[in-house]
């Protein structure tokens, strides 16, 4: 028995290290006479297309490395290959396609941005392309390569960059699209309908097999948040990885939703009946991912993570990693060009941006100010002074849709349509002129992970009325630490007694206090309700408009030092600066063909 054991794990040795040397070569080393196949197009009296068989990758990579227009090899109109005749009138195109040493300073470098979704108009949209910008700053040898499966020509995708994200003077000619269709709907969760994490791992790692096939870069870098690329890059390119993490895919939290939440809770706590069985494949299945992203993790080279919350999980989960390779890095926000000098009047009124999601919590918002709004009219407020809402968001699904129409019928049922507006899928000027005209911003989702809208109230002169928890306390409402109070110099704090990490047992029965432990000191932190009360009927003084001025002008100051694209581009370069250190040495570790190429 032991022997067919020890021959199986021989063969899969064997098989393994067959595969980790055919591989690379594959991918990368065009065929003995790819410089005839390449003179006999550009020779040829009129254009054809070049014949490059499955060897799509390493003829594409010569032709831009080697191109005035690298662009021009992109895949959207087809997946064959023409030679632009840019290149072809050039003389020097085919000689300079010949090998480079690794320690030649002229040798470019094709930097793959994995980001299927980088037509989207979202945070992480704006994390990548700022980065694709930096990146072709730092080297004039950069060229870029983004792998998406939004079907957009290339130019229609720059213009929305700029007009969304306002990043302009990208250097076109230098980002080549390729197109990925294959394996796209895989990373889609509705694809899955069970067993929907494990089918996206998968679904990345094919996804970037065939991102591979089209063209294969000399780094790779993951702005989405898909770890199962990482396995076939580093296995087939063995190249540097660079991972910017938004949030983990799995936490060890989420084991506490699970009926066994440890191995110890399986063994002791586990009885034969059906119930039983699918707790306990819940557990062992959920365990399976965990293990797997912490191996994922430890392929990668540099991860930077877009705030504390994420960076104190990623250090816990990717326990592999060394901690130095794991930072914080936080996303760009524009920060620049939304500080505004001018100030008007603002309105009574409290903005919420966000998407209409459950997670967003507008619900809690609901039922709090219905609270405030009770204590008011007992304490006879005058109505000119009482504050309303707006709620402004996105709806891109039709779970967003439901959402959004659950809360207008909730609205309604508590009586608060005079109070409530709800402003859907407005443009950005929309947004920046409510932002100029309001006095407070609300956030009330529990571990927001980042939460950029705090960002951009704070930018915009709007003072932050936040849930205490994650990005907002961590990283944004706060100047050098962290606020050990319910309220600090440019925001207030709430907390609820709904929210999944409350403590009874720290708590008496006043709902308007509330007590949790953060970093070993109990804090005390009113509810929303209660904060509306402080501020409209115990101590209005607390709202000044002195007082709110110095906060405005105190908060949109910190935002441009911290989280302005310029600083966001200063950081990134310098990490562009590390991943060419890291990309030299994983060369050296490839077979003696593979290297050079």
């Amino acid at each position: 028995m032991f022997q067919y054991i020890a021959l199986v794990l021989v063969i899969l040795v064997v098989v393994s290290k067959s595969l980790s040397g055919v591989l690379p070569r594959f991918f990368l080393v065009p065929p003995y006479d790819w410089k005839e196949k390449i003179t006999k197009v550009i020779n040829y009296p009129k254009p054809i297309y070049l014949s490059v068989g499955h060897k799509k990758s390493s003829y594409r990579r010569r032709l831009i490395l080697s191109s005035l227009q690298p662009s021009f090899y992109t895949n959207y109109v087809n997946n064959k290959i023409k030679i632009n005749q840019l290149d072809a009138k050039n003389e020097s195109f085919v000689p300079s396609m010949n090998n480079r040493g690794i320690d030649d300073p002229n040798r470019k470098k094709i930097f793959g941005f994995f980001h299927p979704y980088a037509n989207n108009g979202g945070g992480g949209e704006r994390v990548l392309w700022q980065a694709v910008k930096s990146t072709l700053l730092q080297s004039s040898n950069n060229i870029v390569v983004i792998y998406t499966t939004n079907q957009v020509e290339p130019l229609s995708i720059l213009k929305k960059v700029e007009d969304k994200f306002e990043i302009k003077n990208l250097d076109s000619s230098k980002i080549v699209f390729i197109y990925l269709t294959r394996f796209s709907n895989l990373i889609d969760g509705n694809y899955w309908k069970h067993f929907t994490l494990i089918g996206q791992l998968l679904g990345s790692a094919l996804l970037a097999l065939e991102a591979l096939y089209h063209l294969s870069p000399d780094v790779w870098i993951d702005t989405i948040g898909l770890p199962g690329s990482y396995l076939p890059v580093n296995y087939i390119l063995k190249c540097p990885i660079l991972a910017y993490v938004h949030y983990p895919i799995i936490q060890p939290d989420m084991f506490n939703k699970l009926k066994f939440k440890s191995f110890q809770n399986l063994i002791t706590g586990f009885k034969f009946n059906s119930s039983n069985f699918k707790h306990g494949f819940k557990f062992i299945y959920w365990s399976l991912i965990y293990y797997l992203y912490i191996y994922l993790g430890s392929l990668v080279d540099i991860t930077l993570a877009n705030g504390s919350w994420t960076h104190a999980h990623l250090q816990n989960i990717w326990c592999l990693n060394p901690h130095e390779s794991i930072q914080i890095l936080y996303p760009p926000c524009g920060t620049e060009s939304l500080t505004s000098t001018s100030e008007v009047a603002r309105q009574n009124k409290f903005i919420y941006i966000a998407q209409f999601r459950p997670e967003k919590r507008h619900d809690l918002i609901l039922a709090e100010f219905k609270k405030f709004l009770q204590a008011s009219t007992k304490s006879n407020i005058p109505i000119n002074k009482t504050p309303s809402l707006i709620f402004l968001g996105s709806c891109r699904t039709e779970d967003d849709t439901s959402t959004l129409e659950s809360l207008k019928k909730e609205v309604a049922e508590l009586n608060l349509s005079d109070y409530v507006e709800f402003v859907v899928d407005c443009s950005y000027d929309t947004i920046l002129e409510l932002l100029s005209s309001v006095k407070f911003g609300l956030n009330a989702m529990w571990n927001e992970h980042f939460g950029i809208g705090v960002v951009e109230y704070l930018s915009r002169g709007v003072i932050p009325v936040v849930h205490a928890s994650a990005g907002p306390l961590l990283d944004i409402v706060l100047n050098d630490q962290v606020s050990s109070s319910w309220y600090n110099d440019l925001g207030f704090f709430f907390k609820s007694a709904s929210d999944p990490d409350f403590d009874p047992s720290l708590n008496s029965d006043d709902p308007n206090s509330l007590k949790f432990k953060f970093n070993d000191k109990i804090i005390e932190y009113p509810s929303l309700s209660q904060l509306l009360s402080t501020f409209y009927i115990e101590n209005p003084d607390l709202i000044l408009e002195s007082n709110l001025q110095l906060m405005r002008s105190k908060g949109s100051k910190l935002m441009v030092e911290r989280f302005s694209n310029k600083v966001f581009s200063s950081n990134w370069m310098e990490y562009m600066d590390n991943l060419a250190v890291l990309e030299k040495q994983h060369r050296e570790l490839r077979g003696d063909v593979e290297k050079v190429h």
